[in-house]
């Protein structure tokens, strides 16, 4: 089954998306607001003030607007890391953005390795390296 314009070839005994560069390049305008808010949601959801004000609330009112604010985070987390899962794309680290598309590199797995602040997928590495190693398209 061919892939839509844009959208990556479905490959490989997993039936994950394989990305080309192009292909991870035209995603990362929906892809940016979704790591954002992650970076974002992530922090409120784990944010130890309000952890500690949630835990003194016990067995008084639940923790009120701390308890609120956090599970909202949650939720949210949970919107945006759907759409990776959607998309079959890697989040590495949620703190700085970096995110793995699966690839293939001189017709061997791999994957396109990007992180936000980036303008565009420039580097890749194999599929059993990580961030450290990874290397200039």
């Amino acid at each position: 089954m061919a892939s839509r314009p844009g959208e990556p070839d479905r490959q490989g005994p997993d039936r994950g998306p394989v990305y080309t560069v192009a292909q991870a390049n035209r995603l990362l305008p929906s892809l940016i607001p979704v790591l954002r808010s992650l970076v974002v949601q992530l922090g409120a959801a784990t944010d130890a003030e309000a952890l500690g004000r949630v835990r003194s609330a016990e067995g008084h009112n639940g923790g009120g607007a701390a308890a609120s604010a956090m599970l909202q985070a949650g939720d949210r987390v949970e919107r945006e890391m759907e759409f990776l899962k959607q998309h079959g794309i890697l989040l590495r680290d949620a703190r700085s953005g970096l995110v793995d598309f699966p690839a293939e590199r001189e017709g061997r797995p791999a994957y396109l390795c990007w992180q936000l602040g980036e303008s565009a997928v420039e580097y890749w590495h194999q599929r059993d390296e990580g961030y450290v190693n990874r290397q200039p398209l």
